[in-house]
């Protein structure tokens, strides 16, 4: 089963940016002005990992279709 979110982003290159090589092999559309929708097929994940993918996700907000939950951009910087 592959993986579909919706994405905040104001242009498709930001989520190109953040997704890097996988881009190309993920479907991006855009929903409105400010949202954009991604479905990642399943050779992917079972190529790269989900891991991989999440871990690529993680540097966008997005809502998870399956998980019916909205993921908020981790800080880069730490304290200590």
């Amino acid at each position: 089963m592959g993986i579909q979110v919706i994405v905040k982003a104001k242009v498709a290159s930001d989520i190109e940016s953040a997704l890097g090589d996988i881009a190309s092999e993920c479907e991006i559309f855009p929903i409105d002005s400010t949202s954009w929708g991604i479905s990642i097929p399943a050779k992917l994940i079972e190529a790269i990992g989900e891991k991989n993918i999440r871990r690529a996700l993680e540097k966008l907000d997005h809502f998870d279709l399956w998980a019916g939950v909205w993921t908020s951009t981790k800080p880069r910087w730490k304290f200590w």
